[in-house]
């Protein structure tokens, strides 16, 4: 164990939550995910010790994870992880003593094991819904027959730098009676400032093409491995910090004639109901990007979204970047798969799609942090932004 303060995360998938937290100063002591996709990126980008192994199987015995980061119980301070709703299904009827599908209970199991200082939980907003709430009311329940003080939190990942409108519920609970707020946003939508303590935030969300224009310049079934752009904006110079290799994940699809047609008549912002019949699809989900705006929320169908400038789908590259993810974080795994193999196989876009946004991890990191070390969140958060 280091001077840093330590993390496992539970669910990891491709690593956005490490990622966040690393950054934000914590070591992440122990990562885990049953996926075999997700533990070929996990750890060809991270240095952190990962055991690919089943929830199920780690609640009831925790010492492969244990022996994996050489940590014994009582010594971790935060777990955090986004245990799906499995279990919680909108069919049917949910029994809370039931948990054989219950993920989430699995997740419970094995921090009233590590007996962690915080918990920190992620999941989608329609988690609130789930059978008249049972997913909501059974995680803050047994995080506080575990000892932990736990809040809800609804946070928007634009308002932390990422390009991306993507709606999260968040829970942090703390064993002591720690005060749980809101992390301090650094972005914001409103045109007009808004005051956080003495200082303004100024920085408005981060848009579209701020975040990809200078990956614009491929076409539908092209690949590139090359920059052929420079950095057009604050936010590309920061995806491209501290990498100097080629350009990785860039490589589009190559869509027939009709389907390129399509994607060019579509306006931006627009979807597929805006088509005239003849170019209408039965798929109605999918939205042209506008690139004056940030992105809806990033999910694991690439055919959702279409690119803003180009006759295409975005590429891993560029949904990694709206995701936040830098850019020497390179995908493992096949690129994508068709129907329930999605599932299984965990391709790239799932995987990118699936993630916590490293910047939105960071943001929560360095507030967990501060109040785990006594510090006021707001005021670290105040010098920080001020520093910057």
């Amino acid at each position: 164990m280091t001077s840093r303060l330590s993390c496992v995360d539970l669910f990891c998938g491709a690593g956005g939550f490490s990622l966040g937290f690393s950054n934000a100063g914590f070591d992440i002591v122990a990562a885990t995910d049953y996926q075999e996709s997700a533990q070929r990126t996990y750890t060809h980008n991270l240095d952190s010790p990962f055991l690919q192994a089943d929830i199920a199987d780690l609640a009831g015995d925790l010492e492969p994870l244990k022996d994996r980061g050489n940590f014994d119980e009582g010594q971790i301070d935060v777990v955090v992880g986004g245990p799906p709703c499995k279990g919680f299904s909108t069919a049917g009827v949910y029994n809370p003593e039931d948990h054989r599908n219950s993920l989430l209970h699995h997740y419970i199991r094995v921090v009233k094991r590590l007996q962690p200082r915080a918990i920190v939980v992620e999941n989608v907003p329609g988690a609130k819904a789930l059978q008249s709430g049972a997913y909501v009311d059974a995680l803050l329940k047994n995080a506080r027959e575990l000892g932990y003080k736990t809040r809800m939190l609804e946070l928007n990942a634009a308002d932390y730098g990422v390009p991306q409108l993507r709606e999260r519920l968040i829970f942090i609970g703390y064993k002591d009676d720690s005060p749980i707020s809101r992390p301090v946003p650094t972005h914001t939508g409103d045109a007009r400032q808004k005051r956080l303590g003495e200082r303004s935030i100024n920085k408005k969300h981060v848009t579209v093409a701020e975040a990809i224009s200078d990956l614009a310049f491929l076409g539908p079934g092209e690949e590139s491995s090359d920059y052929n752009l420079p950095p057009e904006s604050e936010y590309q110079e920061r995806m491209r910090r501290a990498h100097d290799g080629p350009l990785f994940n860039h490589k589009a699809p190559d869509h027939s004639d009709t389907v390129q047609e399509r994607f060019r008549t579509l306006e931006a912002g627009s979807g597929i109901d805006d088509l005239p019949p003849r170019l209408q699809t039965e798929k109605h989900s999918m939205r042209k990007y506008d690139p004056t705006e940030p992105a809806h929320t990033v999910t694991t169908l690439p055919e959702d979204f279409v690119h803003y400038e180009q006759p295409r789908i975005p590429t891993v590259r560029e949904l990694a970047r709206l995701q936040s993810f830098p850019d020497w974080f390179e995908f493992k795994g096949p690129r994508t798969t068709g129907g329930p193999r999605r599932i299984d196989s965990l391709p790239q876009y799932s995987q990118v799609g699936n993630a916590v946004p490293p910047l939105m991890a960071e943001a929560i990191g360095r507030h967990v942090k501060a109040t785990l070390t006594g510090q006021d969140p707001k005021v670290a958060a105040e010098a920080r932004l001020n520093r910057s």
